[in-house]
């Protein structure tokens, strides 16, 4: 079992090393490989074979690969997330919410995963939640694109002076944009 674990790790650590370099050719023949040896049993495999079809724009492909590595590993934060970004860009927004909302009960201190909460609700009109998700995320590390979407739903709201001090605020954390 240990050998197998070796041989495992190796390969994930080719495919990591080929996805880096972006050498997609040569990650995803490895990963064909990986998925074909383990009958589709790896989770690191599934998740940057979702990452690079959606790279590629395969965004409805990526969905289903993102699935599975999730179905492999529900508390691993990373899958939820990836589960959920793809399901904002392909517009299903509530779901892409119910997702997020699990990946925040795991790991409630994700820029990211509060910035797409931020996104998705906006979209959903929910635009109070929407400005306090980007919020969030900017407490957790600042962003511009956070700052400017906030600003953008506050002056859709008519809060002029709270989207020029958000304006504001992001040229004093972002002084050279």
């Amino acid at each position: 079992m240990e050998a197998v674990t070796t041989l495992r790790q190796r390969a994930n650590q080719f495919i990591h090393m080929s996805y880096v370099k972006k050498d997609f050719k040569e990650c995803l023949q490895a990963i064909e490989k990986q998925l074909h040896e383990c009958n589709g049993q790896s989770e690191y495999a599934l998740y940057v074979k979702g990452l690079i079809l959606r790279q590629r724009g395969k965004i409805e492909e990526s969905l289903p690969i993102f699935q599975a590595a999730l179905h492999l590993n529900r508390q691993n934060v990373n899958n939820l997330k990836q589960v959920g970004q793809t399901l904002y860009l392909l517009g299903k927004h509530r779901e892409a919410m119910d997702v997020l909302d699990q990946a925040s009960d795991i790991q409630g201190e994700d820029r990211a995963i509060w910035y797409c909460k931020g996104l998705c609700a906006k979209f959903l009109g929910e635009y109070d939640d929407a400005v306090e998700y980007f919020k969030t995320s900017n407490s957790i590390l600042q962003s511009e694109k956070a700052f400017l979407a906030m600003a953008e739903i506050l002056q859709m709201q008519g809060e002029d002076d709270e989207a020029l001090e958000c304006y504001v605020e992001a040229a004093e954390a972002f002084p050279e944009n």
